[in-house]
């Protein structure tokens, strides 16, 4: 599972006790004149530590994990990180050093661009804004959002706070826009302006009753899907600030006990899925463009059922019930071209299901030789072929091919951590066509180049830590 972000920053540790150099080298025998057996009398050399680290760059400025990872829309060498330090960066790791020698090392260190700051708790969430990324908003378990303006070199150019933590923010495909999930089951739609910068709130959608855990445009930016740990499951027409369908824990057919925590909509939007704590999933219709669009134009009428949907045929119904994983669906997605569909569990196993056929399950990848804790995150690449990305407790980031079902690459360089601790490893990641950069639950980012066409191993280094 991933960190728990939630807990309080450590207290500051007792204040050492200062001894003199002449203390430090005196050597304290026992009772009968030996010397203690940890002493280096017999001139042995230290341990080393050898870690594998296969990153090509690395960004460490955050003090403690790394909780939101962005990358910018257009210019694919800048990165917005947020973290349990209560900071956010922009950040490049495409610096080289003016220093001949310094641009040999390998990993070379990320740049700060921007240093974003007026946060007083963890950045929990973080997006650049729009085609052109010129804004980018970040949230946090303080409750604030905070606006820069690239233009201003990423000044806060507006600021909201109008719940009590922010668990998600989801960038509108489209528009200068964006929505979040609070930790009261609200979801919040605002638009910036294009010009100032300013936040204007679109809607505020409160049909949850607890923690909303997870959101997800259309592709055409028309719908957002959204779940919440009590079980629920709403499609909103943003526009009229209406549900166009809304599935809940009553109907017994959609119930998963331990509430939701995972959505995915298909690249048509017409089918959504969603994962619960037990492992279970559920395949939904989505309502077309058509039924949407009806739902505006009644908007205001009274609303009829507690849980169908305003389309016709399929939208609203239950296609199909899946319970592949054993512990909490952690991470769904679709792929952009082909039926198929990937689910990654706090089990380890990423299932990957036919979508043109009912969703039964095509291929189970891991095992021995797959991630050895839970599963964070799996997302295809938007690339051709059958390729697809993952991250894990364990601390490594993974490359598959799904059709074959074997393991393209491993990259490693993070920390493993203990999923039964809710701890550890890599928290999630974004990619391009040719890298791939993390976020670390020990507060670092790892860029792994190299890695179109399933990636290739970049050479190990030796050493105790990347700081």
């Amino acid at each position: 599972m991933p960190a728990n972000i939630n807990a309080d920053h450590p207290e500051d540790p007792e204040e050492a006790t200062i001894i003199s150099p002449d203390e430090a080298e005196e050597v304290v025998e026992d009772a009968d004149g030996d010397v203690p057996m940890d002493s280096d009398s017999d001139g042995d050399e230290p341990m080393e530590v050898n870690l594998v680290n296969d990153a090509k760059a690395y960004f460490d400025k955050h003090g403690e994990s790394i909780f939101s990872i962005a990358a910018h829309p257009i210019d694919k060498s800048i990165f917005l990180t947020g973290g349990g330090d209560d900071l956010a960066y922009v950040w490049t790791p495409d610096h080289i050093p003016t220093d001949p020698e310094e641009a040999k090392i390998i990993p070379r260190e990320g740049k700060v661009i921007a240093r974003l700051t007026g946060h007083k708790d963890s950045v929990s969430a973080a997006a650049f804004l729009g085609r052109t990324g010129q804004f980018a908003v970040t949230g946090g378990l303080d409750g604030r959002l905070q606006v820069y303006d690239a233009a201003q070199n990423w000044r806060v150019v507006d600021e909201a706070q109008e719940v009590q933590e922010v668990n998600w923010i989801s960038a509108h495909p489209n528009e200068v826009a964006f929505a979040l999930g609070a930790i009261d089951g609200s979801v919040w739609v605002y638009s910036v302006d294009a010009g100032a910068g300013k936040l204007t709130i679109k809607q505020v959608l409160t049909s949850h009753t607890t923690s909303c855990t997870a959101g997800m445009w259309t592709s055409d930016g028309k719908l957002l899907a959204t779940v919440s740990e009590d079980g629920s499951f709403y499609a909103w027409d943003v526009d009229s600030g209406r549900s166009v369908v809304a599935l809940t824990a009553a109907d017994q057919r959609f119930a998963v006990e331990g509430g939701l925590y995972s959505v995915a909509l298909s690249p048509s939007g017409s089918v959504a899925v969603v994962g619960g704590a037990t492992g279970e999933m559920r395949v939904v219709g989505m309502p077309t463009s058509q039924a949407a669009a009806g739902a505006r134009r009644t908007a205001g009428r009274p609303q009829t059922g507690g849980g169908g949907s305003t389309g016709g045929g399929q939208a609203g119904q239950i296609l199909a019930a899946l319970h592949t994983h054993t512990e909490s669906v952690e991470s769904l997605s679709f792929h952009p071209t082909q039926p198929l569909l990937a689910s990654g569990g706090v089990d380890g196993k990423i299932v990957i299901y036919d979508a043109g056929r009912g969703y039964p399950v095509r291929k189970t990848l891991g095992g021995e030789g797959g991630h050895r804790e839970a599963v964070v995150k799996v997302e295809f690449a938007k690339m051709d072929g059958w390729i697809l990305t993952s991250c894990g407790v364990d601390g490594t980031v993974r490359r598959w091919d799904v059709r074959a079902g074997t393991e393209l690459s491993c990259w490693r360089g993070h920390l493993g951590g203990n999923a039964a601790e809710g701890e550890g490893g890599v928290l999630g990641f974004v990619q391009t066509l040719e890298r791939i950069v993390t976020a670390g639950d020990d507060g670092v980012a790892l860029v792994f180049e190299g890695v179109s066409g399933g990636g290739i191993a970049a050479p190990t280094i030796t050493g105790a830590t990347l700081r």
